[in-house]
């Protein structure tokens, strides 16, 4: 069943250029969409140059936005905290979506 949800991540440290590509790589394997948003930007992690400069301009001190859609949504966000172990102060889901919830005219709160 498809969903989204929404994760919201401080970071404590900046990700290596590995963990990025890691990142990208688990991305681009499965059938998910992941975003990324933080004040003015925005990146999808599918794009490596967007996702790399996402990471280049982030702001430390403040929180990011992490969106996935697609199938088996947590165990994707299990898989992608992998990537980025030991950098991450505190992540919390936000908002869960079932495909139940959406459909093609629903707007929602990410």
């Amino acid at each position: 069943m498809k969903e989204l949800y929404s994760y919201q991540i401080q970071f404590h440290q900046p990700l290596s250029t590995n963990q990025i590509m890691k990142l990208h790589k688990l991305i681009s394997k499965n059938t998910h969409q992941l975003y990324l948003h933080q004040g003015h930007l925005i990146a999808d992690a599918g794009h490596l140059p967007k996702l790399l400069s996402f990471f280049l301009f982030m702001n430390l001190d403040r929180p990011i936005i992490l969106i996935i859609d697609g199938e088996n949504v947590e165990a994707a966000f299990q898989e992608l905290e992998q990537c980025w172990m030991n950098r991450v102060e505190k992540s919390i889901c936000r908002k869960r979506y079932t495909e139940s919830m959406m459909n093609d005219n629903t707007s929602i709160v990410v």
